[in-house]
């Protein structure tokens, strides 16, 4: 019911009735539609935004679930990892160094851009956190799966391995003096420069046997400049040992040879300032300090002292 107003007349002394004009009864109009459009808008965006429908708090409810999990898998593979990391460093410096196996490559697949298409979806940093952390997992596996295959491998030739290492030292203790000069750099005794010295010089008479070091196959016996006579044998599985400034030679190449065979007997050929035997342990083409191979032929604290001498001589 629309009000009625009324206005007073000081002439007649009377309330007269006002009556609106056009005017006033179309803004009137449209002032009501506006309110009204207002309010019906307001009540939509309450409705529409913050009461939400059955559907959509099933929505709400899954959709904080899956972040939880979300959470909890990146947790759990941050903890594999660790355990992952864990048994890879074990196997370096254990399981390798034991077979004497190169370490396996640690490849990290860079392209950043294989994870574009999570850009878009919601909490996309915690989605790509752990896509790339399980990608790094499965590569990881595979590599390490790939490392306990070789190693299985190496264990069933383990019993030759040993035999063809050399593991002994390649003059009888009792006829050797010393060492006379250690594995290093070391100021060459005739050309006078520094030079690397690649194995270790064991001083000991001339006609002293000299013995093989391990199982193989005397891959040379002959002259071999400044080494003078040389023997050099092949072990097999990366393994070769050099016997040099021979004064003679009881093997010939391609002969096979047992570990404590006498090969030769100490002089002082080739670039030699006295009798000694320049005895060299060469592991995959790269030289390597020869009193590490010792052990069998010395107790530890014996070990102990013949690495010292021959690092610091």
């Amino acid at each position: 019911m629309s009000k009625i107003f009324y206005k007073y007349n000081p002439q007649t002394l009377n309330y007269e009735r006002v009556y609106p004009t056009a005017k006033q009864r179309i803004w009137s109009v449209f002032r009501h539609l506006f309110i009204g459009v207002m309010v019906g808008a307001i009540v939509f965006w309450i409705v529409s935004y913050k009461i939400d429908s059955p559907q959509e708090k099933l929505l709400k409810k899954n959709y904080i679930l899956l972040l939880t999990q979300y959470q909890l898998l990146s947790r759990h593979l941050e903890e594999d990892e660790k355990i992952l990391t864990e048994l890879q460093q074990r196997d370096e410096d254990l399981y390798r160094v034991m077979f004497n196996a190169d370490p396996l490559p640690r490849e990290e697949d860079e392209r950043e851009h294989r994870y574009d298409r999570w850009l878009t979806v919601p909490n996309a940093k915690l989605v790509i956190a752990t896509t790339q952390k399980l990608d790094k997992l499965t590569q990881h596996l595979y590599v390490q799966s790939c490392s306990y295959d070789e190693l299985v491998e190496l264990i069933k030739t383990k019993e030759e391995r040993i035999k063809n290492i050399p593991a002994i030292m390649p003059l009888s203790s009792k006829q050797m003096n010393r060492i006379g000069s250690g594995f290093g750099m070391r100021v060459h005794p005739i050309f006078g420069n520094l030079r690397m010295h690649t194995g270790i010089d064991l001083n000991a008479p001339t006609g002293t046997l000299i013995y093989a070091t391990g199982n193989g196959i005397v891959e040379s016996a002959d002259w071999d400049g400044g080494y003078g006579y040389s023997v050099v044998i092949n072990h097999a599985f990366g393994y070769k040992t050099r016997y040099g400034h021979c004064q003679t030679m009881k093997v010939r190449a391609g002969q096979k040879v047992s570990r404590g065979q006498i090969i030769a007997t100490v002089g002082s050929t080739g670039t030699a300032t006295g009798s000694h035997l320049h005895y060299e342990v060469i592991v995959k083409g790269q030289h390597d300090n020869p009193a590490k191979y010792f052990f069998m032929d010395l107790s530890p604290e014996e070990y102990s002292n013949m690495l010292y001498e021959a690092e610091n001589r």
